[in-house]
């Protein structure tokens, strides 16, 4: 157990947000390719997802109580490997967070340092980098180890740090670096890892402002929801695609997305067809833009924690 100590009403008030944007980002429909409170995917459903988002309350409560006592480095990674852990252990699919987690704990430690300060996106933004800057080797080599675990089709094609090798860890402890050192070879060729080294862009400045942008003009969080996914879809391919089906496929996703969106996406009538062209293209070649969802479920518990209430 990272933590041992009793919570903070911070603490407790920061989990709720980040396991509910979870919970929020699970049930949203229509989120084309992607499992929802409609559609499933093999071995993905509203009911897994569920239980896993359930799962993980504790985990972001133990992260805040870490920043809020700065006692992040070389304890941070560790509370992610045994997050994913009891993610897998607590339903039959596998991996349903591993992206959203190691995009969220951190912002959630970054949330416990700042406490009763937590005044805007900027202030989160800026103290999240200052968690992530802070962590060690002992940080990388867990979060390497918990990508491991559930072996989500790797971080790309970086030969010299696959997860999967011994290698790797024996590399590791040799150069001992943090974990935004270990993870700049993977730049441009997954979503999750350039939102760490970057300070989150997708996350602030397309998905949570698009969001922001919808839910006023249209008065549904849902929709809202719908559409900035798919501007998160259209604002670079999806690189859980891009992994699975390849570039080109992933371009064509980007470029549907574009249009539906154009289109008015979720809030229109033919902006709800584009949608539904896209997700029928989606499932038929079997291509799930995974990524674009965990930058939605990161966004959505950084909106609730910044007072969104449903």
């Amino acid at each position: 157990m990272v933590w041992r100590g009793t919570f903070s009403r911070i603490d407790l008030e920061v989990a709720r947000c980040f396991t509910t944007g979870l919970l929020f980002e699970a049930a949203v429909y229509p989120k084309p390719g992607l499992a929802d409170r409609v559609n499933q995917l093999r071995e993905i459903n509203i009911y897994r997802l569920s239980a896993s988002a359930a799962s993980l309350y504790p985990y972001y409560a133990m992260a805040s109580a870490l920043g809020r006592t700065r006692r992040i480095r070389n304890a941070l990674g560790l509370l992610v490997i045994d997050a994913v852990r009891e993610m897998v252990r607590v339903q039959a699919g596998g991996n349903m967070h591993l992206g959203a987690l190691l995009l969220t704990l951190p912002l959630a430690a970054g949330a416990g340092k700042l406490g009763l300060r937590i005044r805007s996106p900027e202030a989160l933004r800026r103290a999240t980098s200052a968690v992530l800057a802070s962590l060690g080797h002992l940080d990388t080599i867990n979060v390497f180890r918990a990508i491991e675990h559930v072996r989500p089709g790797g971080l790309g094609n970086v030969p010299f740090l696959d997860v999967t090798r011994p290698e790797t860890y024996e590399l590791l402890e040799r150069v001992r670096p943090g974990l935004l050192e270990a993870l700049e070879p993977y730049c441009g060729r997954d979503m999750v890892a350039d939102e760490l080294l970057t300070g989150y862009p997708l996350v602030f400045n397309v998905c949570l402002r698009s969001m922001r942008y919808w839910d006023v003009r249209v008065e549904s969080l849902e929709t809202a929801c719908v559409n900035a996914l798919l501007a998160v879809m259209a604002y670079r391919p999806d690189t859980h695609i891009v992994r699975r089906r390849g570039v080109e496929t992933a371009r064509i996703v980007q470029h549907m997305a574009e249009a539906a969106l154009s289109l008015g996406g979720a809030s229109s009538v033919k902006g709800l067809e584009a949608v539904q062209e896209l997700d029928t293209y989606l499932r038929r070649v079997d291509a799930r833009p995974g990524s674009s969802a965990d930058i939605l479920a990161a966004s959505l518990g950084v909106r609730i924690l910044l007072g969104l209430r449903a």
